[in-house]
């Protein structure tokens, strides 16, 4: 293994993985799947949830934090009653949780009031830990709190170095749908420590604004592999600017996690504490720095920008810079006229960008706020790729500034890619920075269902890496033809630890597109913020209406809230007065709603009152003349 990659083993998959691989066409292909679908009896049930509001009396305490959060234990007289609360029964169970990983958006049933703000949705993940906004991957070592690098909106449990993919761990969350909502980690045991069990959970009390942790069971101490201590309780708000710590690194010793502790944290907020906070969410694309552009034709240049403070803000600029190499080709600034506390908002820009040659672009996007409290989310610099296809499609460049593996069998990256018209991809190549001895590579092209879909590979084959350089995979036979903006994923596994490491380019711009295999499945890679896998595909351009680009005399939002409970606001600006079709689909195709009308030019908006149909993933799908653009937003109840 490299220096300074952490040890893995995953050898417990072997026998799973290797019954799964089947042949299709000549190629491989594999499921790699995981899920954890369990019950429990070992705590005791509680008789309900009603009027369930522990009250505090003196015991040591801690805080406030700048916004007025407190905290206050049990260990000495008073506190919180400890008072477990079993949901195996009645909660739903956590599936997908795997080693280093944070599944979600799971809807919590009202909105509960956190700092200067509410929430109404989380995910879960798996070493201890949720995110009210977050699906970033969380993972050793863990910082202490406050701390405004991701994730962010943070509720650390029980925060360390968990692996539910040993023993019989398990997972439930629970919600009255009014003003509780629970998740509870049963029997986690420690990636370092087969002797360890963890059982720990967390109640949301939106009567008191209050968080409550409790502990059952609990064996080991959370040591690294060098001897350190690594575990993290506390909470913190949406930009990392306020928190309180409980506990890091297992300091202080009288913090220290143990059967029958509970912790309360709860709000006594300060009238005057004010947080001037606008951020840059995303460029481009949501959850994703890169995007790709056809040579010589404009492009719609977007950001999505938030108000993450506790005041209205007014009349803010947004500014975007576009270079290549040292030459700026492209600056535009746009003003936002009002932002609400903790509204977001997809800001487009008056001109397009026309680029001139196919080449890699820098787009760098900045929050311009007189005041501004948290200057490190005021930018966010993005990746433009032109392409003019048939092309050989990638973020990365071709120097190989570093390289990972991960020691454990079967493990491995991904790329994901999205392009805005149709492709038939016809190949892909990986890049391998040093080879070990000569093994066995799994490529497999998988495509999207809320993340790359492992149970329904598109296309596989296997190579034998002898040496490092560029390693080519021919699809040309597999029919591998994808729609605009249809997202799918390149994977790569090594069969056997010890044999070949992966290249990883440092330079920025990067994409934010890796994903990583660990063992248990593919997440989000924890390195996406500082390296691209050097992953590439070879493309050519697919014939019918279907590849034809969608022009800008249109554009579509973000719908807002997203994800939402109930209804959400869609918005769209049109260049002329247009009869307007919205679909709605689900994740199989099937139509669930349709929304029509003529409109006129400018920035319109339509609701969706999605009261009466399921949680889950849907997209819907403007129609203008014979034009369209398809976006994805998640119903949470």
């Amino acid at each position: 293994m490299l220096s300074g990659m952490r040890y893995r083993r995953v050898n417990r998959f072997t026998r799973h993985i290797k019954r799964t691989f089947s042949t299709i066409y000549g190629k491989i292909s594999i499921s790699l799947s995981i899920v954890i679908i369990v019950s429990i009896g070992k705590l005791a049930a509680a008789p309900g949830l009603d009027g369930y509001v522990p009250e505090p009396s003196p015991a040591e305490n801690g805080g406030p934090d700048s916004y007025g959060y407190n905290w206050i234990d049990n260990d000495d007289a008073g506190g919180p009653e400890f008072y477990w609360i079993d949901i195996s029964r009645i909660g739903v169970p956590v599936t997908g949780l795997m080693d280093d990983n944070i599944v979600g958006p799971f809807g919590m049933g009202f909105e509960f009031p956190y700092y200067w703000y509410t929430v109404n949705h989380c995910w879960i993940g798996s070493n201890g830990y949720i995110s009210f906004s977050s699906d970033f991957n969380f993972m050793y070592p863990f910082s202490g709190i406050p701390n405004s690098d991701d994730p962010n909106d943070l509720i650390a449990v029980l925060t360390g170095d968990l692996n539910p993919s040993r023993g019989e761990p398990e997972c439930y969350y629970y919600t009255n749908n009014a003003d509780s909502f629970i998740v509870s980690w049963i029997n986690f045991g420690e990636f370092n420590n087969i002797d360890s069990t963890h059982s720990f959970q967390v109640i949301f009390s939106a009567a008191d604004s209050s968080i409550l942790f409790q502990y059952g069971e609990n064996h080991g101490s959370f040591r690294d592999g060098v001897g350190n201590h690594r575990t993290l309780i506390g909470i913190e708000n949406a930009n990392g600017q306020v928190g309180i710590e409980y506990m890091h690194d297992n300091i202080p010793e009288n913090h220290l996690w143990h059967d029958g502790l509970a912790v309360k944290f709860h709000p006594e907020p300060d009238p005057t504490f004010e947080a001037f906070d606008f951020e840059i969410v995303d460029g481009l694309r949501e959850g994703s720095g890169a995007g790709f552009m056809p040579n010589n034709q404009p492009y719609s240049v977007s950001a999505l920008a938030k108000n993450s403070g506790n005041r209205t803000i007014d009349n803010v600029d947004v500014r975007c810079q576009i270079r290549r190499e040292s030459n700026t080709v492209y600056d535009e600034i746009t003003t936002i006229g009002h932002l609400e506390p903790g509204q977001e908002i997809w800001v487009y820009f008056d001109s397009p960008f026309t680029p001139i040659q196919v080449a890699d672009y820098q787009a760098a996007f900045t929050a311009i706020m007189f005041g501004d409290q948290n200057p490190n989310n005021d930018t966010r610099v993005c990746e433009l790729v032109s392409y003019e296809l048939p092309q050989e499609l990638r973020y990365c460049d071709d120097t190989a500034e570093g390289g990972r593996a991960w020691s454990g069998d079967y493990s491995g990256f991904g790329v994901e890619f999205q392009m805005p018209e149709g492709i038939e991809v016809t190949g892909s190549s990986f890049h391998v920075f040093s080879v070990t001895m000569p093994g066995p590579a799994y490529v497999l092209v998988l495509p999207d269902n809320g993340g790359p879909d492992e149970n329904n590979p598109l296309a596989g084959d296997t190579i034998t890496v002898t040496s490092a350089g560029w390693k080519d995979i021919d699809f040309g036979s597999a029919g591998l033809t994808f729609d605009p903006e249809e997202k799918f994923y390149m994977v790569v596994l090594h069969a056997f630890e010890s044999t070949f490491s992966f290249s990883m380019d440092q330079s920025t711009p990067l994409s934010y597109r890796g994903w990583e295999y660990t063992g248990g499945g593919l997440a989000p890679d924890r390195d996406r913020e500082i390296c691209d896998v050097m992953f590439r595909i070879n493309a050519n351009g697919v014939t019918g209406i279907e590849n034809e680009i969608i022009p800008i005399s249109f554009t579509l939002d973000q719908n807002y809230p997203n994800p939402f409970n109930a209804a959400t606001n869609i918005r769209f600006v049109i260049d002329r007065e247009s009869d307007v079709r919205i679909d709605i689909f689900n994740t199989i195709g099937q139509s669930v709603s349709k929304l029509s009308g003529r409109f006129q030019p400018g920035e319109n908006m339509v609701t969706w009152d999605a009261s009466d149909i399921a949680s889950g993933v849907y997209f819907y799908r403007i129609s203008v003349d014979d034009n369209a653009e398809t976006r994805k937003m998640t119903l949470v109840k």
